[in-house]
Order: structure tokens, then C-alpha cells, then sequence
């Protein structure tokens, strides 16, 4: 599909397809209730730098043009409704891509944030992308970070934007790393009950420090 610009198109329109039919499917069976749909490109900084290996393994396929990728994205974005959110755990996340795509939000590994990508979220963060920050370890570390550093990291990430955590409080979700899909299911419990219970403690510092 890389190599071939109606393939990228006809798959684009297909999962546009794909997420409206879903939606409404879920709107029937789930009367009033906001759906949010999570779409995840881990490839897409390597798409669109021209990063992914043909399948013979010698070459790389050519880039994606920013402008064709943000189009496709937007199209497949504007099927999911209200709610759309892009999670994405590679380091040079395309933050304002994202937004002007259309998604409302973008879910990332905070650990991996540097340089521009931190320049673009704090941008697009002023401008009123929320963000999904993943702070949890996706699967189980040595030592279990505590409630209370997990508070304090995602502190420091709103520092480093230089944003005020309490404006962007209300659209912000705590999630894992990059997901649990290898975690066991022992520690799969252990992460939900961690960025439950370290949302409630942001949102409680932010409202005591406001």
C-alpha cells in the first residue's frame, strides 16, 4: 500500500468506512454515550520519513508526503465523530499533523518526548489538543513506580510545556507507556488501577492549586 498512492487512498476511505459503521453500531447499543475512538500509528513518523523497509529488506519504501498523509489521516479522523484521539509510542510523534488532521487528542510515551516534539506538543497543547500522557510502564518493572511519582512525572511534563495543568486538566487521560498487550494479566490490573487512581490525585492537586 506504501507504493502505491490509490492503495494508500482506497485503505484510508476503507478504515474510514470501517470506524463509521462501528460508531453507529456502538451509538445503537450504547444510547447517549460520548464515543471516543483511539486510532494507533506507531509507523506513522516512519512513513512519513520514508523509514519502513520494503519486503525484500533492502530498500525503504518512499516517503509519504506530509500534506497526502495529513489528508488520508483527517478522513479516517472526521469518521470517528466527536471524539478521536491518535496514540502513537515512537519518539518523534507529528504532533500538529495530528491536530490539524483533526484529532482532538494525542497519546504518547512521555518518556520519549525531547527536542522538537516537545516544542510542537506545547504549541498544540496551547492551542487546545488535549493529551493522553502515558506514564504507567507498560509491562512490569524492577520497582513499581509509586502514585506519587507518577503525579510528579506528569507534573514535569506540563512544566516542560510550560502550560498550567489545570487548563488542560479536564481533557487530559493517564494511560500506560504504549500499551499492555505483552503485560500479564497480573500487572494489566496493576495499570488500571494506577492511572485511576493517579488521575484522581492530579485532578485533586490541580484543583487544590488553583
Amino acid at each position: 500500500a506504501l507504493a502505491d498512492y490509490g492503495a494508500r487512498r482506497d485503505l484510508a476511505q476503507s478504515l474510514a468506512e470501517g470506524v463509521r459503521e462501528h460508531v453507529a453500531d456502538v451509538a445503537k447499543r450504547v444510547p447517549g454515550a460520548q464515543d471516543v475512538v483511539q486510532f494507533d500509528g506507531p509507523s506513522l513518523p516512519a512513513v512519513l520519513a520514508g523509514a519502513i523497509p520494503t519486503s525484500s529488506g533492502f530498500g525503504r519504501h518512499r516517503a509519504v508526503d506530509s500534506a497526502e498523509g495529513e489528508q488520508l489521516l483527517a478522513d479516517v479522523v472526521r469518521a470517528a465523530g466527536e471524539w478521536a484521539v491518535l496514540h502513537c509510542c515512537a519518539a518523534d510523534v507529528p504532533v500538529r499533523l495530528v491536530q490539524r488532521a483533526g484529532a482532538q487528542a494525542v497519546s504518547l510515551d512521555v518518556g520519549l518526548l525531547t527536542g522538537d516534539v516537545l516544542h510542537e506538543l506545547a504549541e498544540a497543547v496551547d492551542d487546545g489538543l488535549a493529551v493522553w500522557p502515558g506514564i504507567v510502564p507498560s509491562r512490569r518493572p524492577d520497582r513499581v513506580p509509586s502514585d506519587r511519582e507518577l503525579v510528579e512525572r506528569l507534573e514535569r511534563l506540563f512544566a516542560r510545556l510550560d502550560a498550567d495543568p489545570a487548563r488542560p486538566a479536564a481533557g487530559t487521560v493517564v494511560t500506560p507507556a504504549c500499551g499492555i498487550a505483552g503485560a500479564d494479566v497480573g500487572w494489566a490490573r496493576e495499570v488500571y488501577r494506577l492511572v485511576r487512581d493517579v488521575a484522581r490525585q492530579f485532578a485533586e492537586h490541580v484543583g487544590e492549586a488553583r
